[in-house]
């Protein structure tokens, strides 16, 4: 019984590894180009007329073995506004040249697919599976027919019969889980439904390309080191985040071709001096120096901050458009009063933060 199931096993994990070393290979020497001068300098030319949202001033980054090439300030979020402040949102996004749509909550990807109604083809659009998350505390209530609901409500959502990216949400924070030791981790046997339900899906034409955010590290290097299927990951990268060093998941994830995106760039607000959940229409002047920094790091794809207002979108994107442009002292400055108040500010429930200070 114990061989079937180890036989099973390795069989899903490398179902479709051929083909996934077929694009790695096609793909390989593939960067990021932010420009034709910049492409010129660091990697081949890019076609702007096959990067949806095209904006000369913004920066697109190659999402590992996907090959999409999306905007490197991108738009994530996780609550609802109401529909009629998607659409302003989504309508300025699209012209500061966005391009990727990165949605959580149920509510969420109604307003938001009702908001894309005629422009789903402009966006490259990830989701994820909640609230059922794949950890131990809802691994009996798991199954591949909940995973195809999920994926089949957000077609519906969105209104379309293709999304590009499924990431189902893995080990996230909890109670009792006071370090990286005591977090909840995700199991083989869960981690192999979701790759066999991603297969499926794929070959039916619904979802391009897997992925997978959580809040765990050593889930990650689970995913990286042992399945080749996911193509993408997303965890938090703060504006403070350094690399970890020889254990560095930014350096594994570059070995396996693997997309990163960062999210909670400013530590859930408190970088501002502001408390987790009243971020609300504040604007803060430093924000784009913050994502400055963050985009200096090449293995970064993208970073998705959360945004109510169209003020908040202006103020990230010129984080991108000011690309190359050295730190100045006055930038240094505000990087460290931001890093006053992020320590400052970080309430208890986000106090796990601080284990994504290196990487």
């Amino acid at each position: 019984m114990n061989g079937d199931r180890l036989s099973r096993r390795r069989f899903i994990r490398n179902t479709s590894l051929a083909a996934a070393g077929t694009i790695a290979g096609t793909l390989a020497g593939q960067g990021c180009a932010t420009n034709k001068t910049a492409a010129s300098a660091k990697g081949p030319k890019i076609d702007p007329s096959k990067i949806p949202n095209y904006n000369p001033k913004m920066g697109y980054r190659r999402l590992g073995k996907t090959g999409l090439m999306i905007s490197e300030v991108s738009l994530g979020g996780h609550g609802s506004q109401g529909l009629e402040n998607r659409v302003e949102v989504l309508e300025r996004a699209a012209e500061l040249g966005m391009n990727y749509l990165d949605t959580n909550i149920t509510a969420e990807c109604e307003q938001y697919g009702q908001a894309l109604r005629g422009k789903r083809d402009n966006w490259r659009i990830g989701f994820a599976s909640w609230p059922q998350k794949l950890t131990e505390e809802y691994e009996k209530e798991l199954t591949k027919e909940r995973f195809h609901r999920e994926i089949d409500g957000r077609l519906k959502h969105y209104k379309t019969d293709m999304l590009d990216i499924w990431r189902p949400v893995g080990a996230t924070w909890g109670e009792g889980q006071t370090a990286i030791p005591t977090m909840l981790m995700v199991s083989h046997q869960v981690l192999d439904m979701v790759v066999e339900v991603f297969e499926k899906v794929r070959k039916q034409g619904k979802i391009r390309y897997l992925g997978i955010s959580a809040h765990n590290p050593k889930l990650f290097r689970r995913v990286l080191n042992e399945y080749p299927q996911f193509s993408m990951i997303i965890f938090p990268y703060l504006f403070l985040t350094e690399e970890l060093g020889g254990d560095s998941l930014l350096k594994l994830a570059k070995e396996k071709d693997v997309g990163v995106i960062g999210l909670k760039p400013f530590g859930a607000g408190t970088t501002f001096g502001i408390k987790p959940r009243e971020i609300k229409g504040e604007v803060d002047t430093n924000a784009h120096v913050l994502v400055k920094k963050m985009l200096a790091e090449p293995r970064i794809s993208a970073v998705i901050p959360g945004v109510n207002t169209t003020a908040q979108l202006e103020e990230n994107v010129k984080g991108s458009y000011e690309r190359g442009k050295p730190l100045t002292s006055k930038d240094m400055e505000a990087i460290r009063c931001c890093t006053e108040n992020y320590h400052a500010n970080l309430t208890p429930e986000y106090q796990w933060l601080k284990n994504w200070e290196r990487v």
